[in-house]
């Protein structure tokens, strides 16, 4: 789509700007700035739960090029372990009867660890070559406690505290009932099942990273992050430090996805080793330590309960879930809740009890990974809906039209309130036409083309829906200022992570203030640049940042058209932007001032000197959530010898807003089907009975390939919210949350119903027997 002279930005798909710079090698990511820099390297856990009895660092201290070794009682913290990033509203918590406790994971820990790949031993050394042969030095002697690696026996009356100033191992807990009790006359099918979402996590392209520089008794600390001003909280509330001693930039990043939308001792740690030492000091993480010491994600069981009626409507549903979050994650809150609030589906759905418990156990931590609740609810429910439809004899596509919420029921209000405590109200537009919509895309039919063309496979179809809510608070921050050269910056608290910010967000800049494209530039995050901020995850961005980024630049335009009337010496009345400045006219004379006039008209020594520069920052507070639906679809082939599964085509259809750049949009939600077919198919962090990790590297953690993903068809049926002042609905998972569903049911479909898919990574063995039998039998 090309941009014309005098229309808007916001809805073009104007090329990336960023694109060109990454691809010419020209990005910097965090290892890119570690010139001068010592390197800190991390002794790790090899116990996945153990009292510390004795660390030695002696030998390691006399090393070559060693210039100091910590442990945790080296470290001059205010207190040793990173708050919780997120608490629920008092009412939603009334209402759920949610709690957890505080943690407290000891930043690097003295006493005790509780996972293989936990900080223990933080060493300073010239360079990362010799601090990793200094490492081996280091003599810690572990007294191996039992680990509890099942959740559920984690949660048994008997079982141990983890973490012992805890009285258990419950990490939190939740239960949403509502709606009348069904007649047993009116059931007609009741379906049970346990739904596992096996244990994967974001495996970005770049691990993460941390870079100190002292100033005095200022540290700047870049950190390939999705949260800088998270991170920054984390590290005063854990140092004491002022939240002016410490500025949090984000370089590049090459991916983050919810792993890095976290704060780790090593964020911590590196800042305090730069003041205590008085050197630069750099971490790059190796993908090694990724695979066991980064936060990971999903990890969840369900047991379900679904009655429906000879219809096939539904008339109750009932969950009881569990999720282990390792030992331990500072977005417990979140991902319970999350994965509470999106059982509840895109459907009518009368009565409702969920339950759900969160356990400690000695796996790796765990954050939000890309749905964060959302994939593993609608895992559970499209899943029972599939089973409910093979009961009663009808479609997987008939049983989501007959339950789907269409125009007549939007908005649609749930009777418990989001996070934020308000009332939930989706306020979409007619569910039922992205479901339409997916199958015109991708139809039924198109397993008998495909049947032909592969008769290797045995060939089937899968439908999912789901419901997401997007832009959470609490707020976001926007700020935008003329430059000298009459171009103007943007900068926000939503840092990048591949999103396209720089394009997206110069788009919305550009409207607001009624100039060119090429006049703005969006810069990275910076604490320094934005005082206040929260971060990019949770398909947040484009809501929160977009929106404040926009009141900002509307804000700077009104002030500038006063100030370039008062310039031309005309009522504000006759002055008009254009793409370069501003133009007047009174009938008989037309004047004309740019936006570097303007400029120089601020600075020192300009006529408007005594006004000041022209720079906003504005912070855009939603009220509540906006709601994204969608519908996914897929034809897989399941090999006859093998059992293996190939994706062969899928499709999406969503429900989003106004999408501010088209492209980037479908770019979002293809990635996201990328990701979604690896937790489906393939990807899984596996640990032995003692709780050692068995996949430590990517020939163990298996990522989908380009061979794995097909060409993915997007259509985004827009229907804008009055929630935020460019209309806009998150997009940034709607590729994910359904995939695991939909796969699994196409799964179903190509074997028949021989096989019943209940867990993720799906599993050859059965499919295999399956598959034979077919051939066998000649089906």
């Amino acid at each position: 789509m090309t941009h014309g002279p005098g229309e808007p930005y916001v809805g073009t798909s104007v090329p990336r700007v960023e694109d060109q710079r990454l691809l010419d090698g020209r990005g910097r990511f965090l290892a890119d700035l570690a010139a001068g820099a010592l390197s800190v390297v991390f002794l790790r856990s090899t116990e996945a739960h153990a009292v510390i009895e004795s660390i030695d660092t002696t030998r390691a201290t006399d090393m070559p090029g060693v210039v100091g070794v910590y442990t945790g009682n080296d470290l001059p913290l205010a207190r040793d372990y990173i708050g919780s990033l997120h608490t629920p509203d008092p009412g939603f918590v009334a209402a759920t009867g949610f709690r957890m406790p505080e943690q407290r994971l000891a930043i690097l820990p003295v006493d005790r660890v509780h996972y293989v790949g936990q900080p223990v031993v933080a060493l300073v050394a010239s360079d990362r070559y010799l601090g990793e042969d200094a490492l081996e030095a280091v003599d810690i002697t572990y007294r191996p406690l039992p680990a509890v690696l099942d959740p559920s026996a984690s949660l048994a009356p008997d079982a141990a505290p983890i973490h012992p100033h805890l009285p258990d191992n419950e990490a939190g807990r939740i239960e949403v009932e509502f709606g009348d009790d069904v007649a047993a006359d009116a059931v007609a099918v009741t379906v049970e099942g346990t739904y596992r979402i096996g244990r994967h996590g974001a495996v970005p392209l770049e691990g993460r990273g941390v870079l100190a520089r002292v100033d005095g008794q200022r540290v700047s600390v870049w950190t390939s992050t999705q949260i800088p001003h998270l991170v920054r909280q984390g590290i005063c509330e854990a140092t004491g430090w002022s939240v002016d001693a410490v500025r949090v930039v984000v370089p590049d990043v090459g991916g983050g996805f919810g792993t890095k939308a976290n704060v780790y001792a090593e964020e911590v740690v590196v800042p305090v080793l730069a003041r205590l030492t008085g050197h630069d000091l750099v971490w790059v993480e190796d993908r090694q330590e990724h695979l066991v010491g980064s936060a990971q994600g999903r990890d969840q069981v369900h047991r379900t309960r679904l009655s429906v009626d000879r219809e096939g409507r539904v008339l109750r549903w009932e969950d009881d879930f569990l999720l282990d979050i390792g030992a331990g994650g500072l977005w417990v809150a979140g991902v319970v809740a999350n994965t509470a609030i999106h059982l509840l589906g895109p459907y009518r759905i009368p009565r409702v009890r969920l339950r759900g418990r969160a356990a400690f156990t000695n796996k790796t931590i765990t954050a939000q990974y890309r749905g964060a609740g959302r994939p593993e609810a609608c895992f559970a429910l499209e899943r029972s809906l599939d089973d409910a439809a093979g009961r009663l004899g009808i479609t997987p596509v008939e049983i989501r039209r007959r339950n789907l919420l269409t125009a007549a029921d939007l908005p649609y209000a749930q009777p418990l309130p989001y996070r934020d405590g308000v009332p939930i109200v989706y306020d979409g537009g007619d569910y039922l036409r992205c479901l339409d919509s997916v199958l015109e895309l991708l139809p039924a039919e198109t397993v008998e083309r495909l049947a032909a063309e592969h008769p290797d496979l045995t060939i089937g179809h899968g439908v999912g829906c789901y419901i997401e809510a997007t832009g959470r608070g609490s707020f976001e921050s926007g700020r935008v200022r003329l430059t000298s050269t009459g171009g103007f910056e943007v900068a926000s608290g939503a840092a990048s992570a591949g999103q396209a910010h720089e394009t997206v967000f110069a788009q919305v800049a550009a409207d607001g203030l009624g100039c060119s494209l090429e006049l703005v530039t969006v810069r990275r995050s910076d604490t320094d640049l934005v005082r206040h901020g929260v971060g990019t995850f949770a398909s947040r961005s484009a809501v929160l940042a977009g929106s404040a980024i926009r009141r900002a630049a509307e804000q700077l335009l009104d002030q500038a058209t006063g100030r370039a009337a008062q310039l031309l010496g005309v009522s504000p009345d006759l002055v008009k932007s254009t793409a370069s400045g501003f133009a007047a006219a009174d009938g008989s004379s037309e004047w004309e001032i740019s936006w570097a006039d303007l400029a120089t008209a601020c600075a020192p020594g300009g006529a408007q000197e005594q006004l000041g520069p022209l720079d906003v920052v504005e912070y855009f507070h939603p009220e509540t959530v906006t709601w994204t639906m969608g519908a996914h679809a897929a034809v897989v082939g399941v090999h006859r010898g093998t059992g293996a599964v190939s994706v062969l085509s899928y499709a999406v259809a969503h429900e989003g807003g106004v999408e501010i750049n088209p492209q980037v949009v479908e770019g979002q939600v293809i990635g996201g089907v990328a990701q979604g077919i690896g937790g489906a198919l393939l990807e899984q962090f596996r640990y032995s009975p003692t709780g050692q990790p068995t996949s430590t590297t990517l020939a163990e953690y298996l990522l989908p390939g380009t061979c794995d993903v097909p060409d993915v068809q997007v259509r985004h049926l827009g229907v804008a919210t009055p929630c935020n002042p460019l209309g806009v609905r998150g997009a940034g998972e709607s590729g994910t949350i359904a995939v695991s569903a939909t796969v699994a049911g196409a799964v179903e479909d190509a074997l028949h119903g021989l096989v019943r898919v209940s867990e993720t990574p799906i599993r050859t063995g059965p499919l295999r027997a399956a598959a034979e039998q077919i051939r066998r039998e000649g089906q």
